[in-house]
């Protein structure tokens, strides 16, 4: 470990790495080749609205095994729908397979 990195491993604290990313679900730009002048016309079906969001977050622990958290969640546009991720979010994915931790180690 590195000079002053160790402050985890002396309290046995987790490590957690956060990421998110999101994806359109609008098809890609059609093209094709076509003569010069005679523009080709090409159909790309699907409406395309929405968006996926996906987050991920890794534990680690020395003497423990790694753990992974995982969602997704698929925005269509709708009023009562969140676009993406918030705070809250977050919190509820690793507070809630935390507490089963603490359920399981005792």
């Amino acid at each position: 470990m590195a000079a002053g990195k160790s402050i985890a491993a002396e309290r046995g604290a987790w490590i957690v790495f956060e990421d998110e990313a999101g994806q359109s679900m609008t098809p890609p730009r059609a093209k094709t080749w076509g003569r010069r002048g005679c523009t080709p016309v090409v159909r790309v079906r699907g409406r395309g609205s929405g968006r996926v969001s996906m987050v991920g977050m890794t534990c680690y622990k020395p003497g423990e095994r790694s753990r992974l958290f995982y969602a997704v969640r698929e925005y269509t546009g709708r009023k009562d729908q969140p676009e993406g991720f918030g705070w809250r979010d977050f919190r509820d994915l690793i507070v809630g397979p935390a507490s089963s931790w603490v359920a399981r180690s005792c």
